[in-house]
């Protein structure tokens, strides 16, 4: 028994240590952003490098092992280019920022979202006011996850059922 306990709080330690440089950093979250009662799985992960303008950030949603949606960017577009902090330093900023990417403020949900208000706050990308894209989103409930990929990336997804995709609402 005290075997078990000794594993299991190994295991709980490990998770909790921070991961060096080199190491590969991944979160996975699973929620219905269809709408049709089955859960996608939304992941994050990063690549190996040696330093961190080498790390590669991938974001990533499945559904049933097929990938509905993906997009990749450079770890250093979380980082200002004049910032002098070491590559050990940012690693652990980054890995903060992985810990929290799905995290439950960065989902939405629609109902009587006003598009005309929202487009005043940021810049419509997939859905022109007016168009029949615009009507399904305004008419059914839509789940929106806020991406955050980076200081100057930071933009909206949404699945429309008419196009059996994801398609980005909006971005900063």
């Amino acid at each position: 028994m005290s075997c078990c306990f000794c594993i299991k709080a190994i295991a709980q330690n490990a998770e909790t240590q921070p991961k060096p440089i080199g190491s590969i950093i991944r979160v996975v979250r699973e929620i219905d952003m269809t709408n049709d009662t089955i859960p996608e799985v939304l992941q994050v992960e990063t690549t190996k490098a040696k330093q961190l303008r080498g790390i590669k950030i991938r974001f990533a949603i499945y559904s049933r092992n097929k990938v509905l949606f993906q997009k990749s960017w450079n770890a250093n577009d979380f980082f200002d280019p004049k910032d002098r902090l070491s590559d050990t330093v940012k690693w652990f900023r980054l890995q903060r920022i992985m810990r929290v990417f799905f995290s439950d403020q960065n989902f939405t949900m629609s109902d009587g979202e006003d598009l005309n208000a929202l487009f005043k706050r940021v810049h419509p990308i997939d859905i022109i006011l007016g168009s029949d894209e615009a009507k399904e989103f305004v008419v059914s409930p839509h789940k929106v996850f806020a991406v955050y990929g980076g200081r100057d990336m930071l933009y909206g997804i949404t699945w429309l059922k008419s196009k059996n995709k994801f398609i980005t609402l909006w971005r900063n």
